[in-house]
């Protein structure tokens, strides 16, 4: 399995699969210096160097910003947000004392924008053209990236080569020159080439994530969006092309979406799939002891006049200090055709649930259950450790996690899988992570895998190392091995064993809080075939 920097953002849902689940914080009360509005967002998944939180720029969030993840009352890491939309976020590590796990909460300082200057009495109309265009600078902040890629893989003496430039623009306006408009706009271009044996060829695509004009009523709670968006609380809507309307009160919250989703492959325009859905949800004032929430929702979608899918969407969240709970549940509703395949009026799909027990700081307890057929991620690497993970997501697992000394911890699970990509298999897994180890805050994490199947049986280790030289300038080194072997296809024919090692270097650094640079290689080898990669990306933020 090749690793893939696509340089693209995939759609993120607030979702946890196969990941562990961790105990959160006290209220944000006992935690928030008093001098700030502290807000928290709560982790939902964790896939290789990436963390997903449910808090987007609607909270407060933007890209750059940081969060540190409280765990009882100690912080164990500190994040720093990569992507966000505006209900979800996607995060790297810039610090561990402890592996962050699904359920844990963080807490962050939102990023308000400012709002209208009070007006003088007296200003001319040029004085006043200006005071406007500063605000309007004001109130719009982003991102513009540009990104190189080139890889290299082969197989033998043929080797294919691939050479990827990219720009991407992101820009988040609130209350444009005073006024209740705001506007999201999230563009990615690339142009591809390739060199292959048989020839080259050459690809150039823009795909838009989002491009909405947003209508916020100042401390009203009310947002409307058109355009191309995301749903603020139904995880299971991805991008869509509509309107939508969403109200946020003191203890409740509801609305409701209407629209089409882009064409898949251009992510173009398309109105064969319509969508439409609402949703109603409960939880506890701000600052209201320990968070909770319970969402009901209904979502529908249509092709060519005839049901697609119909279902209902149910999710609950509780968090405090010795107990953590995420459970979601779809339920399919079967009308029309679907009333003759299926042989009841309603069908539960797509389960996940995760609970984590803490007694103590020091030591918890964790278990979950996954049957979800897919997961929307953002999704720009993938090395063999990710994809074994994605592989057996789906199951159920359980484990316990150890906190020693303020620099050590040591956990161990078990997962049993049923479906996906690795089949029916068993796995055990046991990780030490060591942090903040002398001056240059050196950490180091080393994993192993032992995992059993009809398909396949092998083991999988990896470990990392990283440091941080002086000031933001970040340094890592990882690798790994995964050995797998084999029995028999489906038609009995015998299969050969494989191993796959993969090693790679990256190092980061940001530079007057705007500037963010980032250099990686990476080499993988196995069997059959070689893969070899190098990626450069500087973004400023505005």
């Amino acid at each position: 399995m090749s690793r893939a920097w696509l340089g693209l953002a995939l759609t993120c849902a607030p979702i946890a699969g196969g990941a562990q689940v961790a105990p959160v914080s006290p209220r944000p009360a006992d935690l928030a210096p008093p001098s700030q509005a502290t807000a928290w967002a709560h982790v939902t998944y964790i896939s290789g160097p990436s963390v997903y939180l449910d808090a987007g720029t609607r909270a407060g969030l933007r890209e750059g910003s940081r969060l540190q993840v409280v765990r009882g009352s100690t912080v164990i890491a500190e994040l720093v947000v990569a992507y966000v939309s505006s209900s979800r976020a996607s995060c790297t590590v810039a610090s561990s004392a402890a592996a962050v796990a699904v359920g844990d909460s963080a807490r962050f300082t939102p990023v308000r924008d400012a709002g209208p200057a009070p007006a003088r009495v007296v200003a001319s109309a040029d004085s006043s053209a200006r005071s406007r265009a500063r605000h309007t600078a004001r109130s719009i902040r982003g991102r513009v990236g540009v990104r190189y890629l080139t890889m290299e893989q082969g197989s033998g003496t043929a080797t294919t080569t691939l050479t990827q430039p990219a720009f991407d623009l992101r820009l988040d306006g609130q209350r444009l020159n005073g006024t209740p408009l705001g506007l999201v706009v999230d563009v990615r271009a690339y142009r591809q080439s390739f060199q292959r044996p048989s020839g080259s060829a050459l690809t150039n695509s823009t795909r838009v994530y989002q491009t909405a004009l947003l209508w916020t009523p100042a401390d009203d709670g009310v947002r409307v969006a058109i355009g191309r968006q995301f749903s603020s609380a139904l995880s299971s809507v991805g991008l869509f092309d509509g309107a939508a309307l969403d109200v946020n009160r003191r203890h409740w919250s509801a609305g409701g979406f209407s629209g089409s989703q882009p064409e898949p492959r251009t992510f173009g325009y398309s109105g064969e799939v319509r969508e439409h859905g609402a949703y109603v949800q409960w939880h506890n004032g701000p600052n209201e002891g320990a968070p909770w929430a319970l969402t009901a929702g209904a979502i529908g979608s249509y092709a060519g006049g005839e049901i697609d899918r119909e279902f209902g969407y149910l999710q609950g969240m509780f968090n405090n200090r010795h107990v953590s709970l995420y459970a979601t549940q779809e339920i399919d509703v079967n009308r029309g055709w679907k009333a003759g395949v299926e042989s009841s009026g309603a069908t539960p799909t797509s389960t996940f649930a995760t609970i984590r027990l803490s007694p103590t700081d020091a030591f918890s307890v964790y278990g979950g259950y996954d049957n979800r057929r897919s997961v929307r991620l953002y999704r720009d690497f993938l090395d063999p450790e990710t994809a074994f993970d994605d592989s057996f997501r789906q199951g159920a697992w359980g484990g316990a996690s150890l906190y020693l000394l303020g620099h050590l911890r040591v956990s161990g699970d078990a997962r049993t899988s049923r479906g996906g990509a690795a089949g029916t298999a068993d796995s055990y897994t046991g990780s030490v992570h060591l942090s903040r180890l002398t001056p240059l805050q050196l950490g180091v994490q080393l994993r192993s895998t032992r995992y059993t199947g009809v398909l396949a049986s092998g083991d999988l280790t990896s470990a990392s190392l990283e440091f941080t030289p002086f000031g933001t300038l970040r340094l890592q080194a990882n690798g790994g091995r995964r050995t797998d072997s084999r029995t028999a296809d489906a038609q009995g024919n015998p299969l050969t064993d494989s191993r796959t090692t993969w090693w790679g270097l990256d190092a980061d650094v940001g530079l007057a809080r705007s500037v963010y640079l980032m250099v990686s290689t990476y080499r993988e080898t196995g069997a059959l075939t070689r893969n070899l990669q190098s990626y450069l990306a500087l973004s400023l933020r505005f």
